[in-house]
């Protein structure tokens, strides 16, 4: 008898935990589910201003040359290509190389907000030269992250909500923060990128290694 008795509270131990085990993986789902509709949606969203940049970025070249000719500035190298997926564009201007890319927006990642929750949001990049180049002999995802980092101008991070302004960041002022509406961003932010880099310059490279010479 007793071991019947021991049998039943054995039981309802299992149930409980059982219970519990099911209660707390349902409040992970539930937040995984949060998550994965935000993403979603903000990979839409991202896309989609993408998909803008890319039209702005034809027309902005056009007015471009139109500006070069004018002052008799050769514009055979001013021009762009975009890659059949239609999430890497690269640029040329000149003698300079831009890329814009959102390929890696592959899972749900947010931006920190101070004073209230974090905004789950897609990425698009601003990288200083071809992207192809850069990353061609890395396959792995984290490396490609980091060369992507080191090369980064600007990045541009849009919002799940349509009605939400988008986020400017640029690397040269410290991730400095810019707060664009979504209709002027796609504008904004290829108009930027692409001052910050033809507005700069280089210096010539200096051997700084003491010569046998006597002047």
């Amino acid at each position: 008898m007793q071991n019947n008795f021991d049998s039943l509270d054995n039981l309802e131990v299992r149930v409980q935990k059982s219970s519990v085990v099911q209660e707390r993986a349902g409040l992970v789902a539930v937040y995984m589910y949060k998550q994965f509709m935000e993403f979603h949606k903000a990979s839409v969203n991202t896309n989609d201003m993408f998909s803008k940049i890319l039209e702005n970025l034809s027309q902005v070249l056009e007015y471009l040359k139109q500006s070069l000719n004018i002052r008799n500035v050769p514009t055979g190298n001013v021009s762009f290509q975009v890659d059949n997926a239609k999430t890497l564009a690269i640029v040329n201007i000149l003698w300079h190389k831009i890329s814009f890319t959102s390929r890696f927006n592959v899972s749900p990642k947010a931006l920190p907000r101070k004073g209230s929750a974090p905004m789950f949001c897609g990425r698009i990049f601003a990288i200083n030269g071809d992207f192809s180049e850069l990353i061609k002999d890395e396959e792995d995802y984290e490396k490609q992250m980091d060369i992507l980092l080191a090369n980064e101008i600007a990045s541009l991070y849009v919002p799940a909500e349509v009605n939400q302004g988008t986020i400017m960041t640029i690397r040269h002022k410290d991730n400095q923060e810019l707060f664009i509406s979504q209709i002027d961003a796609p504008r904004e932010f290829l108009l930027k990128v692409i001052e910050i880099v033809c507005a700069g310059g280089e210096f010539h490279k200096q051997n700084t290694k003491k010569t046998g010479f006597i002047f």
